[in-house]
């Protein structure tokens, strides 16, 4: 091996540990938007580049279904959601793609120069209290419990069931003939105050088989925006 095939090794290895453990990325989209696959793609790449070290969810809104398309993953929550993030931005409005990381920064979601910054200069500083229980299942019905032991620092915790992987075949609207495939796809959510430890209820659609890999997300939100806890467990 080449010195020069060397040095690019160890810098490889250095930017990814530059990235801080459970980062968070959350990416505001639609398939009835032709600037969002490119940010989709860019979502699932960073899964496969960073693994545990990144948490991604794909938050589908429903703003894009009046122009042919509606978007099967589609939430007005999820779009009530990003005006929340844009209300405390301060921004004039919301657009997709829009990704937002440890829920502090923004930027549009198929930049990946952009992505690859904000990966390395965002982390979370209090993580690893925030921890899962095991899951329970009841028909379509999802039960678990938290632990949150510095919950004072914490407003509210944030837990997303989300779909690991889903293709669909678009026949109307801006991706029309298109085929997309989707990642880590919140397909529902809930929010609490954030307390030392609890209880929470989530729900799996109908649509959704057996053989889907599922995952819950658990992060912990200060002051409307800043995630400072992170935490994940699939589904068995």
């Amino acid at each position: 091996m080449s010195k020069k095939i060397v040095l690019m090794v160890v810098v490889f290895a250095f930017a990814k540990a530059l990235v801080a453990q459970s980062t968070v990325v959350e990416l505001f989209t639609s398939q009835g938007c032709s600037s969002c696959p490119p940010a989709d793609e860019l979502l699932a790449d960073i899964e496969a580049q960073y693994g545990a070290d990144v948490i991604t969810l794909s938050y589908h809104v429903d703003y894009w279904d009046y122009i042919g398309w509606k978007d099967p993953f589609a939430s007005r929550a999820f779009t009530l959601k990003q005006y929340a993030y844009a209300e405390a931005f301060g921004s004039s409005g919301v657009y997709t793609p829009q990704a937002v990381i440890n829920g502090n920064s923004h930027f549009t979601g198929s930049d990946g120069r952009k992505m690859g910054r904000a990966l390395k200069e965002n982390k979370i500083s209090d993580g690893g209290a925030l921890s899962l229980g095991e899951i329970k299942k009841t028909g379509n019905k999802l039960f678990t419990n938290y632990t949150l032991p510095n919950a004072t620092e914490a407003n509210s915790i944030t837990f997303a069931l989300t779909l690991k992987e889903r293709t669909t075949a678009i026949k109307r609207g801006e991706n029309r003939n298109r085929t997309l495939t989707n990642h880590n796809i919140v397909i529902d959510q809930t929010l609490v105050e954030a307390q030392q430890e609890g209880s929470i209820q989530l729900s799996i659609p109908a649509w959704v088989a057996a053989s889907d890999a599922l995952t819950i997300v658990a992060y912990a939100t200060k002051d409307r925006v800043g995630i400072i806890d992170a935490v994940t467990k699939e589904v068995l």
